[in-house]
Order: C-alpha cells, then structure tokens, then sequence
C-alpha cells in the first residue's frame, strides 16, 4: 500500500506516462502521413491511419488515468 506522500507522485507519473504516449503517438502518426503523401506509398500511409488509432487509444487512456485519480463521490455507497 503507497502511504499518503508517494500517492501525489504516483498520480503524476501516471498521468505523465499517458501524456507522453498520447504525444508520441501523434507525432508517430503525423511523421507516417506526411511521409506517405510525400512518397504516395499506400503502405505508409495505411501505417499512419493505423497510427491515428493509437492516438484515439492513448487519449481515452489519459482521460481514463485523469478520472480514476479523483476523489470518490460522498454518496456513493460503494
């Protein structure tokens, strides 16, 4: 069990983590189209829109962090 002064940090981290995966996958997939269009490889380009999902993927991973690191609900019976 994480005492009170290390869960801040552990949040943080957390959401440091899906910060920089949501970042890096869209730099990845903005690296992928523009080389593909560059290039007109189908290959490429279908890897980048393969990539977009990634981001989709990564984005709901940081709101999902974002939302379990809050508080729970006083009325909430469990």
């Amino acid at each position: 069990m994480a005492n009170s002064e290390t869960e801040p940090v552990a949040q943080t981290e957390k959401v440091s983590a899906a910060r920089l995966s949501l970042l890096s996958n869209a730099l990845l997939t903005v690296i992928k189209l523009t080389i593909g269009l560059l290039t007109n490889s189908v290959g490429v380009l279908s890897d980048g829109v393969h990539s977009a999902s990634d981001v989709m993927a990564s984005a709901i991973a940081l709101y999902t962090v974002r939302e379990a690191d809050r508080p729970p609900d006083e009325d909430h019976p469990y």
